[in-house]
């Protein structure tokens, strides 16, 4: 685990995950930490390894719905085969 500190201090804008799923609420969670910590973050794009089919909408609106504290503006990608799904909270829906 990486400590919170070099998370709020990173230089890091954009990140990538890749092959995302295979851990799912372990990842979730990971991904949480990374829109709670990292305050220089402006995009995250997460490769899904294996198909979520139906359930990808679902996948995208939990990652809407996580609090983006320390990045409130950050765009979160979602992308599974031939399907990208792409959500960014407006500043003044951010969570305090």
């Amino acid at each position: 685990e990486v400590p919170p500190c070099c998370l709020s201090s990173s230089p890091v804008k954009v990140l990538k995950i890749l092959k995302f799923g295979k851990i799912y609420d372990d990842e979730i969670e990971q991904v949480k930490l990374f829109l709670e910590m990292m305050p220089n973050l402006e995009q995250l794009i997460i490769h899904c390894c294996r198909s979520f089919g139906k359930d990808l909408v679902e996948v995208s609106n939990q990652f809407q719905m996580l609090p983006r504290v320390a990045s409130p503006q950050c765009n979160v990608q979602l992308i599974s085969g031939q399907l990208s799904l792409s959500s960014t909270v407006p500043s003044s829906v951010s969570m305090k």
